[in-house]
């Protein structure tokens, strides 16, 4: 059985005292840790939750986090990780659209939440002595340390990952217990990974590129350090890989930079790490070359990959290798471009890419229409890329999913922008789009048109946007047109919208 659970109890069995987390000065070793996450699971269930219950998780970096996970899938509960950078209301939809029984919650985040009482039971963690009833460590620590003897299959789900909404409202991917630890020996197997590793975990937990790292690492015996700090600190970051002789990590290009910065000026020991890992957005042959320079000893694998899916395609970085192609498939993993009459294409052909593999999401949650129009009747799952396969398989992607931006790793989608610019009653007509930044990989620039008869206040759009949309998600520039281009339906044509303003904004 391929459960995270079972994971957890066959590490800790083969390594019981060897390092499994650490987090700043605390490391749990592969026992206490499997003990901790029994202890929670009982926690979970003296709360009188039942299997398939789902657990909200509004959680920093930090040991509570990767506990819980392993505690939720031991007492076979659906963990809902939230993202902390989301506003009340995005929050509390997540909550209500899962149909979430209890929330798990940081404990500097007990204002935010105030408005939830008496609605859902809300803990909290690091200790709350404004309500000893509400502390979550307390309540956790007088629970037995043995497993809580809950029958969890290997189908049974385990997560429900929010992705951004296309249509302006997220949608939950409803996860397996097999799927996400197929991800994990996927990953272990292709990139090399053994117990004699140090992983790093920088990305945000709540994200599904932490949370598969994570288990990644614990599920083959490595040691795992989390960021101890809250902020993305460069400084940080090389302190930490130095401290700890990190072997392998995930990063996003911007951290990349930063890294090849590290190495070229002396401050980061570049004979430990061996393998990195990128995803999110493209590299460009310059930074390639510098951390391939840099770090002569390590491999640079791109990762393709959504939270629908799991990891698709990878490939090795050589120097003056294949540039633009996100890979081969993985081991189980089947690719497919389709026609829009689901049609395979042949090589070189653009279509939209179709997935098929172990690792798959088994729904939406609660959205039966989208799960339909997202996977074929042979099983193949679409997030809505668009691509080209070559006659050697590697796969090239040339337009991202449904308009997405990416901002340092978040993904953006504009519909959700769109939606909160459009409510304000001066704005008729709103294009929200993605362009280049070097330290971002993109930033978000809104156009709005003003209703007849009205005057459009940008200020007053910004403070809008501050209200109801994270920080990531917020326009770096909003802009009054004259008019956008809009296409046979009247819709505005983003793609044309976007080159419109670099038109404008290029300086020759």
């Amino acid at each position: 059985m391929l459960t995270i659970g079972q994971a957890l109890e066959g590490a800790a069995r083969r390594y019981p005292e060897k390092p499994a987390l650490i987090f700043a000065d605390q490391v749990l070793t592969y026992r206490v840790l499997n003990q901790r996450a029994n202890r929670m699971a009982h926690a979970f269930l003296s709360r009188g939750l039942k299997p398939g219950d789902r657990v909200g998780l509004l959680l920093p970096n930090g040991l509570s986090m990767a506990e819980a996970y392993f505690a939720l899938g031991k007492a076979g509960l659906v963990g809902v990780p939230l993202n902390l950078r989301w506003q009340p209301g995005e929050i509390f939809y997540a909550l209500s659209n899962a149909q979430v029984s209890m929330l798990l919650a940081d404990r500097d985040l007990a204002p935010l939440l105030a408005s939830l009482a008496g609605q859902l039971p809300v803990y909290f963690t690091g200790g709350y002595g404004e309500d000893p009833t509400r502390d979550w460590d307390t309540l956790a620590e007088r629970q037995p340390e043995d497993n809580p003897g809950v029958e969890v299959k290997e189908t049974s789900p385990w997560v429900i990952v929010y992705t951004s909404g296309t249509t302006g409202r997220p949608k939950g991917a409803l996860r397996s217990h097999y799927s996400n630890v197929i991800i994990a020996l996927t990953l272990v197997s292709q990139l090399g990974i053994t117990a004699n590793d140090v992983g790093f975990a920088i990305l945000p937990m709540f994200h599904v590129n932490s949370m598969w790292f994570v288990t990644l690492s614990l599920a083959v015996g490595a040691t795992c350090v989390i960021y101890p700090h809250r902020a993305f600190h460069p400084q940080h970051i090389i302190a930490e890989m130095n401290k700890h002789k990190v072997t392998y990590s995930m990063f996003v290009p911007t951290m990349l930079t930063f890294l090849a910065d590290a190495a070229e000026q002396g401050k980061i020991d570049p004979t430990s790490l061996r393998v990195m890992m990128t995803s999110s957005a493209p590299l460009d042959s310059t930074l390639r070359d510098r951390l391939l320079k840099g770090f002569p000893q390590a491999e640079l694998h791109d990762v393709y990959g959504s939270s629908e899916y799991g990891a698709v395609t990878l490939i090795r970085h050589q120097p003056n290798g294949i540039l633009g192609s996100v890979g081969y498939p993985a081991i189980g993993q089947e690719v497919r471009i389709l026609s829009d009459d689901k049609t395979t294409v042949e090589p070189g052909t653009i279509g939209e890419v179709y997935v098929r593999g172990p690792s798959l999401m088994t729904e939406y949650w609660r959205d039966p229409q989208a799960t339909r129009q997202s996977f074929t009747a042979e099983g193949f799952l679409t997030v809505g890329d668009m691509g080209y396969m070559t006659e050697e398989g590697l796969l090239y992607l040339v337009d991202r999913k449904k308009d997405m931006i990416i901002v340092a790793g978040e993904n953006v989608y504009p519909t959700e922008v769109e939606n909160v610019l459009l409510s304000h009653s001066a704005v008729s007509l709103a294009a929200v789009v993605g362009v280049p930044d070097p330290r971002r990989g993109e930033r978000v620039v809104a156009m709005v048109v003003a209703r007849e008869g009205s005057r459009v206040d940008v200020e007053e759009l910004a403070g809008l946007c501050r209200r109801e949309l994270a920080d990531y998600k917020r326009p770096y520039v909003i802009e009054v047109v004259p008019e956008l281009p809009l296409g046979p339906t009247s819709k505005v044509i983003r793609r044309l919208a976007r080159d419109q303003w670099l038109a404008s904004h290029t300086t020759s």
